[in-house]
């Protein structure tokens, strides 16, 4: 069983966005429309620890039979890592053959994590924002504001970049990765304030962003929270100030997501006001109905976009000979 493995630089180096955003496009256009299979994530956590802040190792698969592929991550998610100056969150991400079983290729999963989740971001702003929006506001300046910026230049043309984080620090050294015009913003109001369209990528455990902050025509993807629920980077009342909620897939919103589950426990969201990105893909769903709309979409990632940048990986990696084969059989 010949299986293939891929270093990050080699991941880097594979993966673009304009492919990963077509990609993924077509991932949940067949997720909607039942050509791809999402189960949902059941955390595995020791025996009586009900610490919100426990480790937690979550598999997160997916089957897509229009690529002959399943796929499966097992993410780590320690959040007590952060503590110690270590990643909260490690994966590991395997490839099979739905035809043969055979395990096609293994990677760490941080740099697919980190470039998938910047290409939804840009795949739902395409749909979702309004017409004419130019400017990117970024709640926060990790390694993920910086892939942000790298997506929406390269699939949306945007350059305009206001930025805020706790670390002014970062904000600066942001400016110095990216090929795009930023500004350092005071404050998450002077960045809702002035994009057009505004990515939170915080771990935040008390959301930044409240409904007063809201403006018409605003596009908000909140895509920093872990898969847990003690984790919100929006009150309740962003998301229901919303005319549009969009998540990547319900089931796991509703279940990963403390955006959404705070909302839905209040009553001022409906689970039944959940739309899913696919619908507005496959067109059953109008994502923007008028320029003034607020639209929001709330990711907490899919193994099905994990699959689909991964497929996507091993195709581009056998198809110019990169990274080592082995027989895990042998």
């Amino acid at each position: 069983m010949s299986t293939l493995l891929l270093r990050p630089g080699q991941c880097e180096r594979l993966l673009d966005h304009p492919s990963l955003v077509e990609a993924l496009g077509r991932a949940h256009t067949e997720l909607a429309t039942g050509g791809a299979t999402q189960p949902l994530p059941v955390p595995m956590r020791a025996a009586g620890d009900t610490r919100p802040d426990g480790p937690a190792y979550v598999p997160m698969a997916a089957y897509a039979p229009y690529l002959g592929v399943c796929a499966v991550k097992l993410l780590a998610d320690v959040p007590s890592n952060r503590g110690l100056g270590l990643p909260a969150q490690r994966s590991t991400l395997a490839l099979y053959s739905a035809e043969s079983a055979e395990c096609l290729a293994l990677v760490d999963g941080r740099v697919i994590t980190r470039l998938r989740t910047a290409a939804v971001s840009a795949l739902a702003t395409r749909l979702l924002a309004r017409p004419g929006a130019s400017v990117l506001g970024l709640i926060g300046a990790g390694a993920l504001a910086t892939e942000h910026v790298h997506a929406f230049t390269a699939v949306l043309g945007v350059t305009d970049v206001l930025v805020w984080s706790r670390s002014e620090a970062s904000a600066r050294r942001l400016d110095g990765e990216v090929d795009a015009d930023v500004r350092i913003a005071p404050s998450v109001e002077a960045v809702l304030a002035g994009a057009d369209v505004v990515c939170t990528l915080t771990p935040a455990e008390v959301p930044l962003v409240t409904a007063g902050m809201l403006h018409p025509g605003l596009h908000v993807n909140a895509v920093g929270s872990p898969p847990r629920p003690g984790y919100s980077e929006l009150e309740p009342g962003a998301l229901a100030g919303a005319a549009r909620v969009v998540v990547d897939h319900r089931p796991v919103a509703l279940r990963e997501s403390g955006n959404v589950r705070e909302a839905v426990r209040r009553g001022v969201v409906a689970e039944s006001d959940l739309v899913e990105l696919g619908d507005v893909l496959a067109g059953t769903v109008v994502g923007r109905g008028r320029p003034e709309d607020v639209t929001v979409f709330n990711s907490v990632g899919i193994g099905l976009q994990d699959l689909a940048a991964l497929e996507l990986l091993h195709r581009r990696a056998v198809a110019e000979g990169v990274g080592d084969v082995v027989d895990l059989r042998a």
